[in-house]
């Protein structure tokens, strides 16, 4: 069974098939704290996304001219600290990821990673790139992004705690994910 907090405040859960509604009722009981710590952090993240506005198409033009330049350089930091290989980098505007690693070696990531702090970039970077090495989260997977980037939780609860801000900036922006490829 799973509990999800939409950005509506409406609460989703999720239950095998079958499930008596009272045991699902129990649950809900039982995750009532955190059903209030996770509205009460939505509530924060829109007053806050409201607050800073919501970004344009120059925004966003100037975010991606920007990411291009930083994020590549960060990869390439860390590919060579740690040596793992890749293929590609994407560069996207995405609604609700901050990065991936697709089988072929491929990197993408969220150009609205560099309005971040540096090391919640520098956070993720590592993150995608030790999927180079292991393709899950596996322990062995978080050994060797914390052995890369030791302060990798703390960065990791930061962008859970913060990273709905940047997206609700976007939400209402009426736009189509065109990704830049780089070239190494």
């Amino acid at each position: 069974m799973s509990i999800q907090v939409a950005d509506d405040r409406k609460i989703i859960v999720k239950v095998p098939l079958g499930t008596p509604t009272f045991v699902a009722e129990n649950f809900i009981r039982e995750k009532k704290d955190w059903i209030t710590k996770q509205i009460e952090k939505v509530e924060k993240q829109s007053k806050l996304a409201d607050f800073m506005g919501p970004l344009t198409e120059e925004d966003i033009r100037q975010i991606k001219k920007k990411a291009r330049v930083i994020i590549p350089q960060r990869v390439e930091y860390y590919a060579k600290m740690a040596d793992i290989s890749y293929n590609r980098i994407f560069i996207r505007l995405q609604k609700s990821r901050w990065g991936s690693c697709s089988v072929d070696g491929n990197l993408n990531f969220n150009c609205l990673l560099v309005l971040m702090p540096p090391e919640i970039l520098d956070s993720v970077v590592v993150h995608e790139l030790c999927h180079r090495h292991h393709m899950n989260h596996s322990k062995e997977f978080y050994d060797e992004v914390l052995r890369i980037f030791p302060d990798y939780k703390r960065c990791n609860k930061w962008l859970k705690q913060n990273g709905g801000v940047y997206f609700k900036r976007i939400e209402n922006f009426g736009f189509e994910c065109h990704s830049n490829a780089l070239a190494r």
